[in-house]
């Protein structure tokens, strides 16, 4: 889709509707670019967008696109099938020339080292940085060029668990690319949330990576076993924080040896080399842009109410991102509050099947040299509980759409009841819009909505109504 007064500024969304009709189709449907004259606006009886600009489809039959960016020409690169195993990244010229950036040999399809699911894409100086997963689960980054090579510049980043690969964004104030990996759990323990995710099994020595050493308080949680259950069994596994299912031995969690922790945002150089870690203790930083100032940026979304250690509405929030800091998560909410608080303990029923009557901290604080997060300096936005807060970028000062200028253009993707909420009721739908954020003002206004203030699937048959908004650019 395409916002505009003129090509300024464009906005694509992940279409659900689109995507189920693809494939009831066969996946016979190749995306479609629709030329600037053959592009209709969208009917303002169907989505809801600011006065002055027009709402327009540019890229049809797409199936699970999962970013975008432009290059230096102005072309439109997408990531498509973005969640499976062979992704395909290619793009349209201005003139709507389609080209291939990955695979370029139909014959490499489904052997290749890209597997989805594909987090962020940026274009700089000539190559196409794509955050991905390799076909051992693990997380990286290779830079693509127009010619068909490829070059690793970071790779072996812990990636199999529930968040993996996030976004990715190259400043051009000191040439590096920034990055996130998401945790592996909901909130510190791997749980049975995350066995029917699919990755426990395949990935048995997998859990969440402090950044810094942690001095854990003790906290260990039982539930049942799926592998005893395997043999007729019904043992209880006990598993601590930052531990593999199973396994509740340690006192104190160490980082890993190469240095590369989960629920963190780094930064590496365009070539490659001098690995950086910026920021820790962000469960979910979907979303990373740097503004006009050179200041970073990150989406975070909160702990939902299932697994192990359930959290009740722990909202998305909208961060800056200042180098060296803690974040607080898994002991602090999104938005930078102690999840002991009440209004975060979950139904009792929940929790008291762990072993525990309430929701408590999992870290010694002090005595890891842990300091509380400082909510004035770091939330920038909250946005509701499960809104899923995706990809966002910053408008540019100048253009047609200076009016907006210094504002953060966010996607939120929705929630994801009944699985986020453990089958509770969800008074909802939340999120599936694009939303404005003035960062000087912490501010929030829709943007892009649909008229029904639900998924477009809930309320029409047309394939321009927003269903699950995903990234911004």
């Amino acid at each position: 889709m395409n916002v505009k007064q003129s090509n300024a500024f464009r906005c694509v969304c992940w279409m659900l509707l689109a995507l189920a009709g693809t494939l009831l189709a066969g996946c016979a449907s190749r995306p479609t670019f629709i030329p600037n004259a053959a592009r209709q606006p969208i009917d303002r009886a169907i989505v809801e967008y600011p006065a002055g600009l027009r709402l327009e489809t540019v890229v049809r039959n797409l199936t699970s696109p999962t970013a975008i960016t432009f290059d230096e020409d102005g072309s439109i690169i997408i990531a498509d099938r973005g969640l499976e195993d062979e992704p395909r990244i290619f793009g349209y010229r201005p003139s709507g020339a389609y080209f291939e950036i990955y695979p370029r040999d139909r014959k490499l399809i489904g052997k290749g080292h890209v597997r989805g699911p594909v987090g962020g894409m940026a274009a700089a100086k000539g190559k196409i940085y794509v955050l991905h997963r390799d076909s051992n689960g693990r997380g990286m980054i290779t830079a693509f060029d127009y010619r068909g090579n490829s070059q690793t510049i970071v790779g072996d980043l812990p990636a199999e668990g529930e968040h993996g690969v996030l976004d990715l964004v190259v400043n051009r104030f000191d040439d590096r690319i920034y990055f996130s990996i998401g945790s592996m759990t909901n909130s510190g323990v791997v749980g049975l949330d995350n066995w029917q995710q699919g990755w426990v099994d395949r990935f048995s020595e997998a859990c969440d990576l402090p950044a810094v050493p942690y001095k854990l308080l003790g906290y260990r949680f039982d539930t049942p076993n799926p592998r005893s259950g395997l043999f007729g069994g019904n043992d209880i596994a006990v598993t601590g924080p930052f531990q593999p299912f199973g396994k509740s031995k340690s006192s104190w969690v160490q980082p890993p040896v190469n240095g590369k922790a989960t629920a963190a945002i780094y930064s590496v150089g365009l070539t490659g080399g001098d690995l950086r870690l910026e920021a820790h203790g962000i469960r979910c930083a979907r979303g990373l842009a740097f503004n006009d100032f050179g200041r970073l940026y990150a989406t975070n979304q909160g702990m939902e109410l299932r697994g192990t250690r359930p959290v009740r509405d722990d909202p998305d929030t909208l961060l800056r991102i200042i180098r060296n800091t803690w974040y607080g998560w898994p002991d602090f909410t999104a938005d930078l509050l102690p999840v002991t608080e009440k209004k975060f303990q979950p139904p009792g029923e929940m929790i008291i099947r762990t072993g525990y009557p309430e929701l408590s901290y999992l870290i010694d604080h002090q005595a890891s040299g842990l300091l509380r997060p400082d909510r004035d300096t770091l939330l920038q936005a909250t946005f509701q509980p499960l809104s899923g807060a995706a990809k966002l970028d910053f408008v540019p000062s100048t253009g047609p759409l200076a009016t907006y200028a210094g504002s953060a253009v966010v996607a939120l993707s929705g929630d994801r009841a009944p699985f986020a909420t453990s089958g509770y009721p969800l008074v909802g739908p939340i999120g599936y819009k694009v939303v404005l954020v003035d960062v000087d003002n912490n501010t929030i206004r829709d943007f892009v909505i649909n008229t029904r203030r639900v998924p477009g699937s809930m309320f029409t048959r047309s394939r321009d109504a927003l269903e699950r908004p995903f990234d911004v650019k």
